[in-house]
């Protein structure tokens, strides 16, 4: 696990950056790779390396990485975790290997399989390759995104890095606010649409690579599993999903565990991490350390159910419990270090555990991605049953005082009497905050409409790739395709800020592949013969994990290991305790920050909707979530300096 950063000329007249430039900018990822750092330079690029050392810590590891012709180097950011069968087959081709790192594996792949090496790859990366004697680049992002890439491009050059600060530090002149980036955070919790809050910085797309030649950059993607969701025509039957699903995980995460520095895991108490630490201590040798942090607040933390599973499999565990001001002391740090707004208040709690957890570990297991490809998010994926039953409400037989409550039942959930569609039924229940109120709180800079549309083509172009599939499976797609990625760039942040690597088992694409071949009704399984029925007239909301069973499949496969009351509870998240806090002192530090003269100055925000939110005596929860993102907005702009093109 490192940081990567390179310019790249595309023009022979262009300067590449002086040295001590580059260095300063490279070390502005430090964090990433406290252990070496190394630059390649050459009349076309600069490539830098900081090196976190996990795997192989001879120094003859470090990067950049040279083939043995020297016609090849690399920079790498990750883990080929099947590296080692790899090597076996370039040993049979005649490759010689001078160290034990995957480095060496991953290049050499390239060097013999071209291209094509992306496909035999198990692992999470992002890495550059320079072909020195056709002055070509390979640039690649990782199938699922689990690792950042970051890119900045003019006529003169290309500019490419695991984090946004080094290309800001290289490109001084960025300094305007991506409005669209805004209203998809208000909406979904990030930039979707490989866009970054700064114009002009992107985010490579997951699954593509990157071909820089004679000057000419184009876009490639490599991986595409939707085709993969036609398969659950032909239903195998539960006990081969079990197997197949518990074959698959326990390999992905038995790789995940190959280190030659100290491992341990996230425990939340909840049913991933608790399935990972349970899977953990069978291949362990000694207790597995085992983490989870909470608040004091009734109600807001796990620790009794951490405890459960800690005690079950006798791991090495830690209880860190946090307070209301280390949160916000916390808060504008982690901005700053993440290069953008939190997407979700856990981010400091995760932040401040894995701080804790580099006393001990360098590597941790994480449980990202469980809930997108095994229906977790059962209030979300049932709600299709809602669409579907008001869109054919004539056709469902029910008796006419049952048509009534369900009629009354979808309009108090949605306020509106039905959808024209499913991508406007989804994108309702999707969006954290409305367009309506997204124009309440933002200025008239901001041209929401046009916004609106080009947001809604990113949820529709995922949906026409299934248009002949389910609406489930389309929102199970989306949720992979889109929802994922915020998570992945919070467990990346909040882990390499403090100089850990995360693992994230769910996220091994083999396993992300056969997802999407179980049938949803292995995924959301209703509990009894007749709790279809006996919920007709409910909504989605009222029906998940009451009448049904979300990520069935995966809780089913793990009964034999861990107590029903761990698999089986109702799902809560990672609570913060944000409307405690803003009821009190935290409502005078949102003023502060909303309401100062460089917020007014800046033009970002409607200050009269602002100042009517705020003077309010009792927060729902909505409105905390509310305040705390546009805290963060304000901050994230402050911090970097940022204001609106007019």
């Amino acid at each position: 696990m490192c940081g990567i950063l390179g310019q790249i000329k595309l023009k022979n007249s262009a300067n590449l950056f002086g040295i001590r430039n580059f260095t300063d900018s490279l070390s502005l990822m430090d964090h990433r790779g406290p252990d070496a750092n190394g630059i390649f330079n050459d009349n076309n690029c600069l490539l830098g390396h900081n090196r976190l050392s996990i795997q192989d810590l001879n120094p003859e590891s470090h990067q950049p990485f040279y083939s043995k012709c020297g016609n090849f180097v690399i920079v790498f950011n990750g883990e080929i975790y099947n590296f080692l069968e790899l090597r076996e087959k370039l040993v049979k081709f005649g490759y010689i290997f001078r160290t034990n790192s995957d480095t060496e594996v991953l290049l050499n792949a390239y060097i013999e399989y071209g291209t094509k090496c992306l496909d035999m790859l198990i692992g999470m990366f992002s890495f550059c390759i320079h072909d020195k004697l056709n002055n070509e680049y390979f640039i690649v992002r990782d199938r699922l995104g689990i690792k950042p890439l970051f890119y900045y491009q003019n006529e003169d050059e290309f500019i490419f890095s695991s984090e946004i600060k080094s290309i800001l530090h290289l490109k001084p002149e960025i300094k305007f606010i991506n409005k669209v980036a805004v209203s998809s955070y208000l909406s979904f919790r990030y930039p979707i649409l490989d866009d970054t809050f700064f114009e002009d910085i992107f985010s490579v797309p997951p699954a593509h690579y990157i071909l820089i030649k004679s000057n000419n950059i184009t876009f490639h993607e490599y991986w595409n599993a939707s085709y993969l969701f036609h398969e659950q025509k032909v239903d195998h039957g539960e006990e081969y999903y079990l197997a197949k699903l518990t074959e698959l995980l326990e390999s992905s995460v038995k790789y995940r565990m190959i280190s030659d520095v100290p491992i341990g895991c996230y425990l939340s108490g909840g049913v991933d991490s608790s399935i990972i630490t349970a899977i953990m201590s069978g291949f362990s040798k000694s207790p597995v350390k085992t983490y989870t942090i909470g608040f004091s607040n009734k109600g807001f933390n796990e620790f009794d159910y951490a405890k459960i599973v800690a005690k079950k499999f006798n791991t090495d565990h830690k209880s860190i419990l946090l307070k209301p001001n280390k949160y916000i002391e916390t808060l504008n740090d982690l901005i700053e270090k993440k290069d953008s707004p939190l997407s979700v208040p856990n981010e400091v709690p995760l932040f401040l555990m894995s701080k804790e957890l580099k006393k001990d570990i360098t590597v941790v297991l994480s449980g990202e991605g469980a809930d997108e490809i095994f229906g977790g998010y059962g209030r979300i994926f049932r709600s299709t049953w809602d669409y579907e039953r008001m869109n054919s409400i004539d056709n469902l037989n029910l008796p006419h005082i049952d048509q009534i409550d369900l009629a009354r039942n979808f309009f108090k959930k949605y306020g509106v009497k039905s959808f024209s569609s499913e991508i406007e039924h989804f994108y309702s229940i999707y969006s954290y905050i409305s367009p309506s109120d997204k124009k309440k709180y933002l200025s008239d800079e901001f041209n929401m409409n046009e916004f609106e549309r080009i947001l809604l083509n990113k949820f529709l172009k995922y949906f026409d790739e299934l248009k002949d599939d389910s609406y489930s499976n389309k929102i199970l797609y989306s949720f992979e395709k889109i929802h994922l990625l915020g998570l992945l760039h919070r467990v990346d942040c909040s882990t390499m800020s403090t100089s850990v690597e995360a693992r994230v088992p769910f996220v091994d694409h083999r396993l992300v592949e056969f997802a999407f071949t179980i049938p949803i009704k292995y995924k959301l399984k209703w509990n009894h013969q007749n709790s279809k029925n006996d919920s007709m007239t409910l909504m989605s909301d009222k029906i998940s994990e009451k009448y049904d069973t979300p990520k069935y499949i995966l809780k089913k496969a793990y009964e034999h290991l861990l107590p029903k009351d761990i698999l089986y509870r109702k799902k809560v998240g990672f609570p913060v305790p944000l409307n405690d806090w803003f009821g009190g002192d935290f409502v005078d530090y949102a003023r502060g920050v909303l309401l100062s003269s460089k917020a007014i100055e800046r033009g970002v925000f409607d200050f009269n909707s602002i100042e009517n939110l705020l003077d309010i005596d009792k927060l729902n929860s909505n409105q905390g979530m509310l305040i705390w993102m546009l805290i963060n907005l304000e901050l994230f702009f402050k911090s970097y300096k940022l204001q609106l093109k007019k």
